[in-house]
């Protein structure tokens, strides 16, 4: 792995840690105690992404980023050109939803792309849905707007250009978001999370919403 990508994520990363530590947050359990706890973490106040929306990179169609009527949307930020974490949160989604069965019919999974001047409409879309066959691409030129949405998720990012201002590196929070079909983020995994502790909090929801 390049020494500067390792650089960049470590200082994201930290930027994480201290934001985190700096924010008024309260990491509550969900459903209570006992063995009905989710494994992902809940942020008090709960973010809100539904106000802002994309491209579906698939379609060219504008994509609000909230989930569709009763539905759940999965999210992760990152880029095409990632050599380890964004493959390795997709891979362990994917397996979570392979897992699920038609039960996870109610589950849309996104990838927002924080690396816009490299990830083509194309190549997101193949990149994405190489791991979930439904996947959807999100990307926007919108530098601005990107960053705003970002932070509304409370994920951080940054890159690395060369001379000729070409992106070179990118690094980017490691988590991955679960939002409603409100907008609000419901539930956050953190990277060492697997795809055991995934499908387990998603049927935890689903149940809950059926029942």
């Amino acid at each position: 792995m390049p020494t500067t990508f390792a650089r960049i994520t470590d200082r994201t990363r930290r930027l994480r840690d201290v934001l985190s530590a700096m924010a008024v947050i309260i990491i509550v359990a969900a459903c209570g105690g006992g063995d009905e706890s989710l494994v992902g973490y809940q942020v008090d106040p709960v973010p809100h992404v539904g106000t802002f929306t994309v491209d579906n990179t698939a379609t060219g169609e504008p994509f609000t980023v909230r989930a569709a009527p009763g539905g759940l949307l999965i999210v992760f930020l990152g880029f095409t050109n990632c050599p380890d974490v964004c493959p390795t949160a997709l891979a362990e989604v994917g397996q979570a939803i392979d897992r699920i069965g038609s039960d996870a019919d109610p589950i849309d999974v996104a990838m927002i792309t924080v690396d816009p001047n490299r990830d083509t409409p194309e190549a997101l879309t193949n990149f994405v849905q190489g791991f979930i066959d439904r996947g959807i691409g999100l990307r926007t030129d919108d530098a601005a707007m990107l960053r705003q949405l970002a932070t509304a998720f409370g994920a951080t990012y940054g890159t690395e250009q060369d001379h000729e201002g070409d992106t070179t590196d990118v690094g980017h929070t490691d988590q991955t978001y679960l939002v409603d079909d409100n907008g609000d983020v419901i539930v956050t995994w953190t990277a060492d999370m697997t795809s055991d502790d995934i499908e387990r909090d998603l049927r935890l929801l689903l149940d809950d919403r059926q029942g």
